[in-house]
């Protein structure tokens, strides 16, 4: 017995060590490999420390493997070190989600997530319909990242589920709280398309607008952006029941009355208040976009943005004091609420995203070679479908606000050329962009997907890329289809 479980222990430690020298094999050594034109050993270097981190993050840990990517970052010369921790650590990102991560952990011990969950599971029309009250979470997810964007979109729509998980009896690694974690990912991501004057779209509308000295329709745009996200959740319900098919009977055998007290269903006077700084963050993130630019409260959020939005919110909690007490302890909130893994990868991804997209790398031209043949010389439709494959792939590996922007030069020359309207191909490729949460360096919510322990690598290698396939495809014949109706 001893004997074997040392054994056992042995060959752990064995297995671990081997992962640790892979890992760092390929950070340190992959860039002195022969360069495959046209990357370059600046590339390879680039290459080698992201494809040694991900690896490390699959087989190891999360946080040391990040750190020690960091620092070969720095010895392999992609950037100077001061740079780096500026661009990672002080990335407003990374600074966002701290604060966001304290600003949910305010709102769930004050019993504002539990009252929310408890709200949806015990609406009528969703009693026994486990799958309805899927869609609707999902739903509201991706109209919040809409509204805002995908990242606090996100994170707070992970907030409710960890408080329906626990109150009906959920696991971490169960199947449906994996399915839903993932889902979350998807639902703000295609969230983050639906209005053209936020976030992505609007860089990417305003790039392509640039180019042509045309405008694109934003009606049209917006038809195709909501069609295809109530389209891409509903497919993402067929595919969980059919395919994934987690344990839906804690939710379905839920007695909700036997659960709940008549109590628990008012909301304090505290919580009221919390949710009034939950509706202040929508709002406030919104708001630059609506109101006129020369108005005075449009240019202070648009100066302080979303990450000076959420200090703000997260001050004032801390500064209110109920009881003797502050609303948010600080210390308090930062030890319980802030997933330091996802702080992490996002430190070690959004530095990189630079280094990649940069021409000296030769990473975004070597990928351009290679798809560049899908394009041919088809017809309009053949096109469409291409230039989405393009966009999706390369988003799961490059900055997809960078993707967008580089393809509508491509799209700008094919147009013109051919004589076709722009908004077909203008809306594929937003859309497209934002179906980033493959890979880690997808996209920030990709990264902090990647670092959630709800969910397994695994779960997300088996569930990812079959959405990201299947929402391609809708979203592309929802654009051919627009493209017949209106254009």
């Amino acid at each position: 017995m001893t004997a074997s479980t040392a054994g056992t222990g042995r060959s752990v430690d064995i297995k671990h060590f081997f992962h640790i020298a892979v890992f760092l094999a390929i950070t340190f050594l992959f860039g002195r490999l022969e360069p495959i034109p046209p990357i370059t050993p600046y590339g390879m270097n680039v290459l080698g420390a992201l494809i040694g981190v991900v690896y490390a993050w699959i087989f190891i840990d999360v946080i040391w493997p990040s750190m020690i990517g960091l620092l070969a970052i720095g010895l392999l010369d992609i950037m100077p070190i001061n740079t780096l921790f500026n661009k990672g650590f002080g990335d407003p990102t990374v600074v966002m989600m701290v604060f966001i991560f304290v600003f949910s952990a305010v709102l769930d011990a004050h019993g504002v997530t539990r009252w929310i969950s408890m709200w949806f599971v015990s609406r009528k029309c969703v009693e026994g319909r486990p799958w309805l009250l899927t869609f609707a979470l999902l739903l509201a997810i991706a109209v919040l990242g809409g509204l805002s964007s995908a990242t606090p979109a996100c994170v707070i729509g992970w907030s409710l589920m960890y408080g329906m998980f626990k109150f009906c009896g959920y696991e971490r690694h169960e199947g449906y709280p994996m399915m839903m974690v993932i889902g979350a990912v998807f639902a703000s991501q295609l969230g983050m398309s639906l209005i053209p004057f936020k976030s992505l779209p609007l860089v990417a509308i305003s790039a392509y607008e640039s180019l042509s000295g045309a405008t694109v329709n934003y009606a049209i745009y917006m038809f195709a952006s909501f069609l295809s996200c109530i389209l891409c959740l509903l497919v993402f319900i067929l595919v969980g029941k059919f395919l994934l098919r987690p344990d839906l009977s804690k939710l379905v055998k839920l007695d909700i009355k036997t659960l709940i007290r008549e109590d628990e269903r008012k909301l304090s006077g505290v919580q009221k208040l919390l949710f009034a700084f939950l509706a202040a963050l929508v709002v406030f993130m919104m708001l630059p976009g609506f109101l006129p630019k020369d108005l005075a409260i449009a240019v202070f959020f648009k100066k302080i943005g979303n990450t000076g939005i959420c200090v703000l919110l997260v001050a004032l909690l801390t500064a209110i004091r109920v009881n003797g007490k502050s609303l948010c302890p600080w210390r308090t909130m930062v030890n319980e609420g802030v997933a330091w893994p996802i702080i992490f990868i996002l430190a070690f991804v959004l530095p990189l995203s630079g280094p990649i997209a940069d021409p000296r790398s030769g990473i975004t031209a070597f990928m351009l070679d290679i798809l560049n043949p899908l394009f041919g010389t088809g017809s309009n439709i053949t096109f469409l479908v291409c230039i989405g494959i393009v966009g999706v792939i390369l988003t799961q590996f490059i900055n997809n606000t960078a993707i967008s922007v580089a393809l509508m030069p491509v799209v700008f020359s094919y147009c013109t050329a051919n004589g076709m309207l722009a908004e077909q191909p203008v809306i594929l490729v937003t859309v497209a962009c934002c179906l980033a949460f493959l890979t880690p360096a997808a996209s920030s919510t990709a990264a902090m997907l990647h670092g959630n322990e709800w969910v397994t690598t695994r779960a997300i290698w088996k569930t990812a890329p079959l959405l990201v396939v299947s929402a391609l495809s809708v979203v592309t014949a929802v654009v051919i289809l627009t493209g017949t109706i209106f254009l």
